[in-house]
């Protein structure tokens, strides 16, 4: 049985080698995920970076959009003192507008509250309090101006959250009760 087909970048790699940056979508990401783990990016206009409509669906299947979205996205990364995330993974295709990229990435963090326990190192050697696998679905528009003139859209994240849930009751920034009420919300 034949079935259309379309073309896809494919790549598996440690982290955000050169040869991925290749790939226009791949080289927009790396300077995203810099600014976003490590630069300015949270403080500055998020359309800097995100369409004014952007989309972001948390790993519990909850979808925002706009400035609530990027609200909700801070707030997904409020409890860390810092973060990396490591690619591994991805496949890029074109879309009617931009791109798609489904990506799987290494979410290392350090928490806000300092604690002891086995550290996890990233492929730099820097030291982490967690490491948690993650996978994210980004929809890209292309847009003359923008950042290398691409923009993300969408943004669906999926995510293993008992690592972090983990670290979290272990560091006492949350507690057992405060995981029912969140769940039963």
């Amino acid at each position: 049985m034949a079935y259309p087909t379309q073309p896809a970048y494919i790549v598996t790699c440690s982290g955000w080698e050169e040869r991925i940056k290749e790939h226009p979508v791949f080289d927009w990401m790396s300077d995203h995920e810099a600014a976003f783990d490590f630069g300015a990016a949270k403080q500055e206009p998020y359309t800097n970076w995100f369409t004014s409509d952007f989309s972001f669906t948390d790993p519990a299947g909850n979808s925002f959009k706009g400035e609530e979205a990027w609200a909700k996205l801070l707030e997904t990364y409020a409890p860390l003192s810092a973060h990396f995330h490591e690619p591994f993974f991805g496949v890029v295709f074109e879309n009617e507008k931009g791109y798609e990229l489904l990506g799987c990435a290494k979410i290392f963090a350090n928490l806000l509250v300092p604690g002891e326990g086995e550290k996890k190192k990233d492929l730099q050697g820097r030291e982490w309090d967690v490491e948690v696998p993650g996978a994210f679905h980004f929809t890209y528009i292309k847009e003359e101006g923008a950042h290398k003139g691409l923009r993300l859209s969408e943004e669906k994240l999926f995510a293993d959250g008992l690592p972090m849930v983990g670290a979290l009751l272990k560091r006492g920034m949350v507690s057992g009760e405060d995981l029912i009420k969140k769940l039963s919300a």
